[in-house]
């Protein structure tokens, strides 16, 4: 900077300098001409000639200068950017490091609470799964900070790879909660089953102290939302809502956030109404596969579209359409729109029904109906389930020997956990049996569920009935099914439901 100032003193003074000559030598002129009597034009020429030479010296002296200035100048301003480049790095360096502090934890390197709460504002479709580690609290008082902090790391890496398997988003949230999040426009029965995989999982997870040798058992409490706006807020009450009640998981949606049952009630009740006058109740189709993943069925799953086309899974609504007596009109719109869906085609389906849909002669009437107005007894599959009491076995049976000699085929769902058991088999003699998710998704790691589904594929193939096992979530429990012997295979790992058969 110093001889930026020195270069443009010296310009300043040449300046200066050629002003005050040009000045004298006018001021000369005048005087010369009027004491000699000197012609004016011949003194004036002398003058003006000298002023040219003058000024042109003057001008290549302000022309260097200036190039000496110029190359200072750009010195200095280049060595300055090239400071202000240094400072920038460290600037964003440091700016990154403050991001990673902010939206980071320390203990177990996930994005924390104000991360999530960032990126559910980006998202369209925000899904959010809170999960609690039950007694987190009183095992970290008993054992101390140490070993608390040693449980949510392995909480957290266990996590992670769950996360990474299912492509989620993973995050803590808490002191000993973390939540899962992705922006997909899916339903409920994804989560459902996901919550499912999670709470099994940790049934069998647990903590050995190397050295006092206890064995810390590891559970989960899980609360999740679906809706757009306060999303986390939401979740964080179902989440609330299921410790209280001290049950596995809950959604939002399922009648929290302090209003009334009645009130809730009364407000799907006009939900299914107005879907059920609008005909806005629709089927889904969820492929079946063999052992060589080829689709060779569709599960019929029913769901309803709000005015904006926004999708409703069962989970939401089924419940309250059999309190308000909803249920069987669901039932029949999904029964026609799918038994219409397959006329002319030669693909299967399997149609949920409830025992007493069975026994009440108003829907088995009109399912037989619904059979002979499409001619598609051969293509449906009639799903009964299992762990539902049948209170008129007879009447049941009746219906179904009826619909057999049309050419339908009979399954049992959920087979594995209802109050009847083989027992039920004898019975109804089913053509199918849909082993339990529950006993299905924890087959890797549980070895009590991996005897029962043994034992029901043994039985099953010992009096000629296929075995589906459903809820199949991932290649290694699709290969254990397999080996086992299972004949067909259904869940979000092979195919999700869809609006459309494959």
């Amino acid at each position: 900077m110093e001889k930026i100032e020195k270069e443009l003193n010296k310009l300043l003074v040449v300046m200066l300098v050629s002003v005050f000559i040009f000045f004298i030598i006018v001021l000369f002129n005048s005087s010369v001409c009027y004491f000699f009597n000197i012609k004016e034009a011949n003194f004036n020429f002398i003058l003006a000639f000298l002023t040219i030479i003058f000024l042109f010296f003057a001008y290549f002296k302000i022309q260097t200068s200036s190039k000496k200035f110029q190359q200072e100048f750009d010195r200095v301003v280049s060595g300055k950017e090239k400071q202000l480049l240094h400072i920038n790095k460290k600037l964003s360096k440091t700016n990154k490091y403050l991001e990673h502090q902010l939206y980071k934890d320390s203990l177990t390197n996930l994005q924390n609470r104000q991360a999530l709460e960032r990126d559910i504002v980006s998202m369209k479709h925000p899904k959010i799964i809170i999960l609690d580690i039950d007694s987190f609290k009183e095992i970290n008082e008993y054992y101390g900070n140490n070993v608390g902090d040693m449980i949510l790391r392995d909480v957290s890496q266990w996590l992670k790879e769950f996360a990474q398997k299912e492509s989620l988003h993973l995050y803590r949230v808490g002191a000993d909660e973390f939540s899962f999040l992705e922006d997909k426009d899916l339903d409920m029965d994804r989560y459902e089953e996901l919550a499912g995989i999670l709470i099994e999982t940790f049934k069998n997870k647990n903590i050995e102290l190397i050295e006092t040798g206890d064995i810390i058992d590891i559970n989960v409490t899980l609360g999740f939302c679906f809706d757009p706006d306060n999303t986390l807020e939401k979740a964080d009450m179902a989440l609330e809502e299921a410790k209280q009640k001290q049950i596995n998981f809950l959604c939002y949606f399922k009648k929290i956030d302090g209003k009334s049952n009645y009130l809730e009630q009364k407000k799907w009740s006009k939900f299914i109404n107005s879907a059920i006058k609008d005909n806005r109740v629709i089927p889904y189709y969820q492929p079946i596969f063999n052992a060589n993943k080829e689709v060779v069925k569709h599960e019929c799953l029913v769901r309803i579209l709000d005015e904006n086309e926004e999708v409703f899974p069962p989970g939401l609504f089924l419940e309250i359409a059999k309190k308000v007596k909803r249920y069987s009109a669901i039932e029949k719109l999904l029964i026609e729109k799918s038994f219409q869906k397959i006329q002319g085609r030669e693909d299967t389906i399997s149609v949920n029904l409830l025992a007493r849909d069975m026994s009440d002669s108003n829907v088995s009437n009109f399912v037989i109906s619904m059979l002979k107005k499409y001619d598609v007894a051969k293509q449906i599959i009639l799903e009964i389930l299992e762990n539902e009491n049948i209170e008129n076995l007879q009447r049941v049976t009746t219906f179904i020997d009826k619909v057999r000699r049309m050419g339908c085929k009979i399954a049992i769902d959920d087979f594995g956990t209802g109050y009847s058991n083989f027992s039920y088999l004898t019975k109804l003699k089913p053509d199918y049996i849909k082993i339990d998710g529950s006993l299905i998704r924890n087959l890797e790691n549980d070895k009590n569920s991996y005897a029962i589904v043994d034992s029901i594929i043994v039985f099953a193939q010992k009096l000629g009935i296929k075995t589906i096992a459903e809820f199949v979530h991932d290649e290694k429990t699709f290969e254990i099914c397999k080996n086992l012997g299972v004949d067909e295979f259904q869940g979000f790992y092979l195919g999700e439901p869809s609006p459309r058969l494959l």
